[in-house]
């Protein structure tokens, strides 16, 4: 019941941060502004309009990641700066324990904030519907889209929590959560392209094709394997229609990204003496 213990702490502290109760209320207002700012009215569906088209592209696929590194970062590097972590592996918790403990714990509390964040937009696009200035709010899509912000989250937040448990410091573990999520938000397009271009003569003799490749480096991210996928739940193709094999892999990618940079973090924080 060691992971379980962590978990709940780590939930219950993140929870109660004053710093995550700022996050909630500036992401909740910014989205409610976009709500009743630029949602269109008249026959225009607007919650479609507002998820895919507003608060995508301009908060979930870079405030929600950015929030997921801040989270994550100083998990396991905070507590070993601070001392705590040998007072914490004193008790009976495993190094592994600890790790995913952390994030589970801070997963769940971001997936919390989330869901809290997008709790007053709700409340004024379901105003707006009611005023008649859009033709109709659509809960289950709101929601469907809710979670899908979330999952986004939590692949952060175990990014981060792996890069905290490799890094000493909070320091290196920051930079390191950082630079990844620059990576992703901003350079990814870069640097598979030239990747792309530098292997081209070793994808020739493959059975796969320079475009197929492409493809597969395109949903690799986790920010355009959940815009992939929230975008096909929004037009009632989850899973189906002619992107299925292209979600598949995005699902495939954001089980990767959840767990295997916490393995990496904790086959080095296993090798590290404290």
């Amino acid at each position: 019941m060691s992971l379980p213990a962590i978990a709940e702490k780590d939930f219950q502290d993140t929870v109660r941060s004053r710093g995550m109760l700022i996050l909630v209320a500036l992401f909740s207002l910014l989205v409610a502004v976009f709500a009743y700012v630029l949602t269109p009215p008249g026959e225009q569906f607007a919650t479609e309009f507002l998820l895919s088209r507003v608060v995508g592209p301009f908060l979930v696929t870079t405030l929600v990641p950015l929030v997921g590194v801040v989270v994550g970062y100083n998990a396991v590097s905070g507590e070993r700066e601070s001392g705590s972590l040998k007072l914490l592996l004193s008790l009976p918790h495993s190094r592994a324990d600890v790790v995913f403990g952390k994030v589970a714990g801070r997963g769940a509390a971001l997936s919390l904030a989330v869901f809290a964040g997008f709790l007053l937009p709700a409340l004024v696009l379901l105003a707006l519907s009611q005023l008649g200035y859009i033709e109709a709010f659509n809960a289950g899509s709101y929601l469907g889209y809710t979670v899908f912000a979330a999952v986004l989250g939590v692949v952060f937040v175990a990014i981060a929590v792996g890069c905290s448990a490799a890094a000493r410091t909070q320091r290196q573990a920051l930079i390191g959560g950082i630079a990844i999520f620059v990576l992703f938000v901003v350079l990814w397009s870069f640097v598979t392209g030239r990747l792309l271009g530098a292997a081209s003569g070793l994808i020739d003799p493959l059975p796969v094709s320079q475009q197929q490749v492409s493809v597969f480096l395109q949903v690799a991210n986790p920010i355009t394997g959940v815009e992939l996928l929230s975008s096909a739940f929004l037009g009632d193709q989850l899973l189906s229609g002619e992107t299925v094999n292209r979600q598949i892999s995005a699902v495939s990618m954001l089980v990767f990204w959840t767990i295997a940079p916490p393995l990496a973090g904790l086959w080095k924080f296993d090798t590290d003496d404290l």
